[in-house]
């Protein structure tokens, strides 16, 4: 926070233009934004990527077991028309453990996002206090201005995204012969059977 703070104090003389007419949800172009920022986002976009590779890399075998299970749920149910409840039981059993483990990688990498943000607005705090020294502006920084917050980006929100050969976004190699589209069915068929049960059991009631 000390960095952030120096490196507002320095900044602020350059920055006065944003502080003339700052509106809550305005946000200056990515190129105008100060190298600072520019490094606060550049870090935490490197630092959530490396989370991700971990995630695929550590579960490389959940992932590949996934997608040999998803090939017999789909041949079930689709090719052969035969449901086959264990199969599907088993299937739903891994892609639960895939679930629960991304779900957590999630949690960790908007901690990051989270913890660059309070660095950004420490900067920004010091900047908006320096530049009003110079300029005519409120006393303090308006709550939401936040030129180049940082975000989750909206991947992370897919977890399903990861079980995708197609979309390991160059931080793992599949397994040979993957097929995404079996995949994607599997998984389609496993929350379409989840949520028919869910119905089923609230009728029962």
């Amino acid at each position: 926070m000390a960095i952030a703070r120096s490196h507002g104090r320095r900044d602020a003389e350059g920055l006065l233009y944003l502080m003339a007419d700052a509106v809550p949800d305005r946000r200056p172009p990515g190129d105008r934004l100060p190298p600072y920022v520019m490094g606060v986002r550049a870090q935490v976009t490197r630092r959530t990527t490396r989370l991700r590779s971990r995630l695929l890399h550590s579960k490389r075998g959940l992932v590949g077991t996934i997608h040999a299970e998803s090939v017999r749920v789909v041949t079930q149910y689709t090719v052969r028309n035969d449901p086959a409840p264990a199969a599907l039981a088993r299937f739903g059993r891994t892609v639960g453990d895939w679930r629960s483990s991304a779900a957590v990688c999630r949690s960790r990498a908007q901690g990051l996002v989270d913890e660059a943000n309070h660095l950004l607005s420490c900067y920004w705090d010091e900047v908006w206090a320096h530049a009003r020294l110079s300029a005519d502006v409120q006393d303090r920084r308006p709550a939401r201005w936040l030129p180049g917050k940082a975000e989750l980006d909206p991947t992370w929100h897919r977890l399903d995204d990861g079980l995708l050969p197609d979309r390991w976004y160059g931080a793992g190699t599949p397994a040979p012969g993957a097929d995404p589209a079996a995949v994607e069915q599997a998984l389609a068929i496993l929350d379409s059977q989840t949520a028919a049960r869910t119905v089923r059991a609230g009728g029962d009631r």
